[in-house]
């Protein structure tokens, strides 16, 4: 008469379950088929726990891309609202027919440290606004963003 023992369960490995003890008679020639229908480790040296080491591994590199992405965005906001300091910007101009405060107007947009550019040419006035941009943990990023605006002076 065969005896056995309930089969013990581990942790969850590659679609199996690691086997830690079973007793049957023939327990050689049982491990040996298992191992051979599907390609279980030997026994003391299971992969059991590897996932938690690779995570260890992979998770500096996810925050690493996190932080990039967060850092880009914050440029391409500073970027967007420079364009748009300098669009308000030389609409001011025009609309008080070549006076206004067009640095004001700008500063009140994309912040306190935009530096305001502003140049006539005939009928026309260029503004160019330069926004700093915070610097990223890599140093890949400009250190200033610059948008630029062009109005016409009706006169």
């Amino acid at each position: 008469m065969r005896t056995r023992k309930v089969l013990k369960r581990g942790t969850h490995h590659r679609g199996h379950f690691c086997v830690r003890q079973t007793a049957w008679r023939d327990y050689a020639e049982w491990e040996r088929r298992l191992r051979l229908a599907f390609a279980w480790p030997a026994q003391g040296k299971s992969d059991c726990g590897s996932v938690t080491a690779e995570f260890a591994v992979i998770l500096p590199a996810v925050v690493a891309v996190a932080a990039l992405l967060l850092v880009l965005t914050q440029t391409v906001t500073v970027s967007l609202n420079c364009q748009d300091a300098a669009r308000y910007a030389a609409r001011e101009v025009v609309v008080n027919q070549g006076g206004g405060d067009p640095a004001a107007v700008a500063k009140k947009v994309a912040g306190p440290k935009a530096e305001v550019t502003l140049q006539r040419a005939n009928q026309s006035v260029s503004v160019v606004v330069s926004c700093p941009v915070v610097a990223g943990p890599f140093g890949v990023l400009p250190p200033h963003v610059s948008g630029s605006a062009v109005g016409m002076l009706n006169e």
